[in-house]
């Protein structure tokens, strides 16, 4: 008797995709780059880390991702910094606050290597601390900027790894 293994391979391609982006915004960490992880099609996971006029910001999230041909619509949350407060007279007042974050952004393609703009509209969750710290420094004397309820980002990122 002769046995006759076989063994088939899936032809599905592979929809995993890696880039790495610099850019403007809390999701870049402020001013700097941010990894992203799509490991499936709708579905990417983040890491980012910049100088946010402070000291080093860094958030992580993810997105839920809605793509066409060469764009995409998205909704991302991510947890990380959101706020900074940077006061120089009468006294040095420096901090930088951490927060959730949830918005929605747009990416679109360019060229064929599978490097792409992206565009976010941001609505960060700012914590009591901020707040506090902020009525505080103003109850002193000291003129701070209201913060704005929305955040914008842009970035451009390099394709690392586009699917098989």
């Amino acid at each position: 008797m002769i046995v006759t293994l076989v063994h088939a391979q899936d032809e599905e391609p592979n929809d995993m995709a890696v880039n790495i982006g610099i850019g403007i915004g809390m999701d870049y960490g402020g001013i700097g780059m941010r990894g992203t992880f799509v490991p499936v099609k709708r579905l990417g996971l983040f890491v980012s880390a910049g100088y946010n006029l402070n000291s080093v910001g860094v958030n992580t999230g993810a997105q839920l991702l809605f793509p066409k041909n060469r764009h995409a619509f998205y909704l991302t949350a991510m947890y990380g910094y959101n706020a900074v407060i940077i006061a120089l007279e009468p006294v040095e007042q420096k901090a930088t606050y951490y927060g959730i974050t949830a918005g929605a952004g747009f990416l679109f393609k360019v060229g064929s290597k599978g490097n792409f703009w992206n565009f976010e509209l941001l609505v960060p969750f700012r914590n009591s601390n901020f707040y506090d710290d902020f009525d505080t420094l103003e109850r002193v004397g000291i003129d701070l900027t209201e913060p704005l309820p929305l955040a914008f980002s842009v970035g451009y990122h390099f394709s690392v790894h586009n699917g098989l």
